[in-house]
């Protein structure tokens, strides 16, 4: 049983890279080209601004944030500077650099190399990261399993669509997915001094990190003398980090702030206004921030091996999904990672609950595993009917469920918050303390 569950996963493996790698990447590239956007590099494009303005700035001191960088950054990435002239073309300030100063100095090891051997470097360092991520998310929520079954997690995941994207372009996603996980796996070994470190580190990218660490500095001061070292070490390194930065580029805060608040001018919007418009989506927003409010308020005694933490922590970090400022950030759904390992833990549950949640539950591993069977069904097609699966109605199947997924599964983890709520309001009691 077992060695044919590995021999489908293979297959599902090779048909989804078939389809990804041989056709929706060859397809994308034309398009590019059709529009005059494809003459710089495109594996690694997303690593390239980090290594580029990393360059510069360590080696000449220059300033990341400044038009004449963002120009140089569209010509590494598309062969020629945007153009106003071209109405294809997006608009001056496109691909800017939009991360903090202190990502150039964590990533300055990978700057003396060319681009090629960074791309080389990160090309084994992601995937190994992303693999070594559900092994850290699986120990911080106390969740064993088999050798076997982790093999065949970690090639589904390695091979989803968020983490080919990841993996392709080189984002600096992947990296904060990785650390998160291993920053809640600390926390559940009580190695809250490398806990409140890498939750820093992690803080590359923000908009991934600021909900998640809000919730974690008010657990910290909630068990204030077991838990300050967390909050203390968290604040201090990210202070280090800002020091470190503004001694290399003094006023680099403001520059950054105006790049940043530029960015949503030539992105996609959050996935809320994206999946359910704007009136709509804000209200669907608002509701599942309250919710993790709700989760938050209730798991704030806990410690971190309880499951009222990691229902927390997988239902903050999927709430940031939705609400992070793009909603075409694909890759960075990998934080939907510890959400999916939570509901699977409580599978028994979901199969005992009432019809709707039933269908809710199936709903959610059809949204989950379309990725990999429609992206093997239309690479299997293409062999047979190779011009049918190159129209953009056929390559762009597999992809479907990337927007609805956060949605799916919040919906499930919701019911659990609520039953959570429900107990807690018929107990009127504090929940006991874990040791």
């Amino acid at each position: 049983m077992r060695r044919t569950k590995l021999i489908l996963v293979l297959l599902l493996a090779l048909g989804t890279s078939y389809y990804y790698f041989d056709l929706l990447l060859p397809e994308a590239r034309a398009r590019n080209a059709a529009i005059g956007m494809a003459g710089g590099y495109g594996y690694g494009g997303d690593f390239y601004p980090i290594w580029l303005t990393g360059r510069e700035l360590l080696r000449h001191g220059r300033d990341p944030y400044t038009q004449q960088m963002t120009q140089e950054i569209q010509i590494g990435l598309f062969g020629r500077t945007m153009d106003p002239r071209r109405k294809t073309d997006p608009p001056a300030n496109f691909r800017a650099f939009v991360y903090p100063l202190y990502t150039d100095l964590l990533a300055a090891p990978l700057t003396p190399l060319g681009f090629d051997g960074a791309r080389l470097v990160l090309g084994l360092l992601l995937p190994f990261l992303t693999a070594s991520s559900l092994v850290f998310w699986l120990k911080a929520f106390g969740l064993p399993v088999r050798r076997s079954t982790l093999a065949i997690i970690s090639v589904l995941t390695l091979v989803s669509y968020p983490v080919l994207e990841g993996l392709y372009a080189q984002q600096a996603g992947l990296f904060v997915g990785a650390v998160l996980a291993a920053t809640v796996a600390a926390l559940a070994r009580r190695q809250n001094l490398l806990a409140g470190m890498l939750l820093a580190v992690a803080c590359v990218k923000p908009q991934l990190v600021w909900l998640l660490a809000i919730w974690l500095l008010l657990w910290a001061v909630s068990g204030w003398k077991r838990r300050k070292v967390f909050a203390l070490s968290f604040l201090f390194t990210l202070a280090t980090l800002f020091l470190a930065s503004q001694l290399v580029l003094p006023g680099w805060f403001v520059a950054w702030w105006r790049s940043i608040t530029a960015y949503p001018s030539y992105t996609l919007p959050p996935l809320t206004q994206l999946v359910l418009g704007r009136l709509l989506g804000d209200a669907v927003g608002l509701a599942m921030l309250a919710l993790a409010g709700v989760i938050c308020w209730i798991a704030h005694r806990q410690e971190p091996t309880s499951a009222e933490f990691s229902l927390a922590v997988s239902f903050v970090l999927a709430v940031t999904i939705i609400l992070s400022p793009t909603g075409g950030a694909v890759y960075d759904q990998v934080l939907l990672i510890p959400a999916i390992f939570w509901l699977g833990a409580q599978r028994a549950l979901i199969l005992e609950a009432g019809l709707p949640i039933r269908v809710e539950g199936f709903a959610t591993v059809i949204a989950l595993s379309w990725q990999w069977f429609a992206g093997s069904g239309v690479a299997l097609v293409s062999v047979f009917f190779p011009v049918w699966a190159r129209r953009p109605a056929a390559l762009v199947f597999p992809t479907r469920m990337a927007a609805p997924l956060p949605f799916v599964i919040l919906a499930l983890l919701s019911f659990f918050v609520v039953r959570l709520m429900r107990e807690e309001a018929k107990t009127e009691v504090p929940l006991p303390e874990h040791s």
